[in-house]
């Protein structure tokens, strides 16, 4: 890897000396420490979390839906007469790896470190354009292919689309469309039924990764030993005395000094002349210390004298003149045979050691390519992925209705309805009907998949019949019974339009509510509370849809009922005086406006009751 593909941004760390930075930012991992890998997948350790780790997909694969099923589908269309032929492509690829691939990383890693934690996939980026327009940007996504990348005039391929992002977020996928000729659908679909096929689709981007650029230890070992002895033996027999003195001094220093300096700085582009100068100091003066004999860690200690003769107690006979004046006495009796040793030993031990380190954040090339063979021979029975459609052949002509909910009742289904189901019908003259059903929920509302569609064979069938099919809807609605349409069981909707909308068995009715706030002061009025009344699938239901006060900052109040047909909702309002004012009850009447601007009533506080002087 050359300096070129790293762009650091600069930190530095001094361990065990002053400095302290703060770590880097979430899920930045390490470019070498922790790395492993398990099932041939590069798991990379969490730059701040030692236990986290997240996993670079090796390659990218075919998006699967819901159901698990492969987002692929290749058709060879064939027109008989010659005017049409060729093929359609159409796929969505993914980078990342299936769940039950996950789990098993997340099993292998726990054998080796059972605190460990697969987080996901490593965070890739795109690169960005740097306005040079001499080094034009790698496109993050890339169809590689013969076929389909031969669009020239005459080529194999007439049209070829992808959104040339790579799908690099969790769930994102990329598309690719191509529509070919004869000899290019022809020679497509053999290549896929081989091991390796004629398209790969490639991936180029980086992520970020903390790398150590700098790396310094300074250590040092001093130790001094002092060694004495010394020892006498002093035999006296006789008048006749001997000595015989043997000393020993020794002293033995050592003193070892490591500098050990790791640096790539250069080529990650991180200054490290300040911390050179801190090594190169700490060593200096480091050397200074060990060696200075007099005051610095090598002092020598005090020298131990030897056994001198004066140390040797001795027994001598006293004469006349002493013993007549001081007499024999009894004095304590010393052995002429005597020894005398010394053993001393000083040793003096000291360690130093400091790390200096800097590390940055590097972004790290990613480029890897995954190639679709081996498709047709495992799925070429599949007609949703593979299958060949004859233009001119009624036999093999399908048709897709498509059902959409009506964007005007997508709130009812948080409020109202659980979920819509679609029973399908088509009876054909030589066979027997193809049926099917789909279902739409409030998950799938929320989403935005507003749209599903049932597809049915043409079998053969001529005549403009072959467009007519049947079809009924069924409602769940929260707290009642499912609601049919129509309502008997063994009847049907008949209908050959290719897009039926869906609307609920009720109607809605919208109100907005405006409160005249100047006059609720005036007109001693503290709130207003809004009630509703209406019939849904027959049932009568009661709500209080809105409080109104002066304090409002939007004046404005609106709701939406849903109800039966021809069953007009009603409407009252309850309004409450200033305290002791008690309140006044208006009667329901019918909603026949979606805008209501209302006005307090007057309430009058109670006249005072007269004194007696007056």
């Amino acid at each position: 890897m050359t300096s070129k593909h790293l762009t650091p941004k600069r930190t530095l760390a001094i361990a065990a000396v002053l400095l302290l930075l703060p770590g880097l930012a979430a899920a930045v991992v390490n470019y070498e420490k922790g790395r492993i890998t398990i099932n041939n997948v590069v798991l990379l350790q969490d730059a701040d979390d030692p236990s986290a780790y997240y996993y670079l997909p090796p390659y990218p694969t075919l998006a699967r839906n819901k159901q698990g099923d492969f987002e692929f589908v290749c058709l060879k269309f064939v027109d008989p007469v010659g005017d049409t032929s060729g093929g359609l492509l159409h796929f969505l690829v993914t980078f990342e790896l299936p769940p039950e691939e996950v789990e098993e990383l997340q099993e292998k890693l726990e054998e080796t470190m059972p605190n460990a934690k697969v987080m996901g996939p490593v965070p890739l980026f795109e690169k960005q354009s740097t306005g040079n327009t001499k080094e034009p940007v790698e496109p993050a996504f890339k169809v590689v292919s013969a076929v389909l990348n031969d669009t020239a005039e005459g080529g194999m391929t007439r049209s070829m689309v992808s959104s040339g992002h790579a799908p690099l977020t969790p769930g994102s996928r990329a598309p690719v469309a191509a529509i070919l000729n004869q000899h290019g659908a022809t020679l497509l679909w053999e290549t896929l039924g081989g091991s390796t096929s004629d398209i790969s689709v490639s991936i180029s981007a980086y992520y970020e990764a903390k790398v150590e650029g700098f790396h310094g230890r300074i250590k040092a070992d001093v130790s001094t030993v002092y060694n004495h002895y010394s020892a006498i033996l002093n035999k006296q027999k006789g008048y006749k005395k001997r000595e015989l003195r043997d000393i020993t001094d020794e002293m033995i220093r050592e003193a070892v000094i490591e500098v050990e300096i790791f640096d790539r700085a250069e080529g990650l582009g991180i200054d490290t002349t300040a911390m050179r100068r801190v090594a190169d100091l700490v060593t200096d003066k480091l050397v200074d210390i060990i060696f200075d004999t007099e005051n610095g860690l090598t002092k020598l200690p005090e020298r131990e004298q030897a056994v001198e003769k004066g140390q040797i107690r001795q027994r001598q006979e006293r004469g006349a003149f002493v013993k007549w004046f001081a007499g024999e006495g009894n004095p304590e009796y010393i052995t002429d045979n005597q020894f005398v040793m010394k053993n001393r030993e000083d040793i003096q031990q000291n360690t130093f050691l400091i790390n200096l380190s800097a590390t940055t954040t590097i972004k790290v090339p990613f480029h890897t390519s995954g190639n679709m063979g081996g498709l047709y021979y495992a799925y070429g029975d599949n007609e949703e992925m593979f299958r060949v459609v004859n233009l001119a052949d009624p036999s093999f002509q399908k048709r897709e209705i498509f059902y959409t909910v009506d964007r005007d009742y997508i709130n009812s289904f948080k409020e109202t309805i659980n979920f819509v189901t679609v029973n399908f019908r088509k009876n054909h003259p030589d066979g027997p009907a193809t049926t099917s059903e789909i279902q739409f929920t409030a998950e799938d509302i929320q989403e935005g998949l507003l749209r599903k569609s049932i597809p049915y064979p043409r079998l053969g069938q001529a005549d403009s019949g072959w467009l007519d099919y049947q079809y009924r809807v069924s409602w769940s609605v929260y707290g009642r019974d499912t609601v049919r349409v129509p309502s008997k069981e063994d009847e049907w909707l008949d209908a050959s339009d290719a897009v039926i909308n869906l609307m609920p068995p009720f109607e809605k009715t919208s109100i907005e509510i405006e409160a005249d706030t100047v006059m609720f002061d005036t007109n001693n009025v503290v709130s207003g509370v809004v009630e509703v009344r209406y019939k849904l699938l027959g049932k009568d239901k009661s709500e209080r849809r809105a409080v109104l006060r002066a304090s409002d900052s939007e004046p404005i109040n609106s709701f939406t009922i849903y109800h039966d047909e021809k069953a007009v909702p009603e409407m009252r309002i309850t309004w409450y005086g200033k305290s002791g004012l008690g309140r006044k009850v208006e009667d329901w009447q019918p909603v026949d406006t979606t805008y209501l601007f209302l006005s307090p009533p007057e309430f009058k506080p109670a006249e005072e009751e007269p004194t007696g002087d007056e």
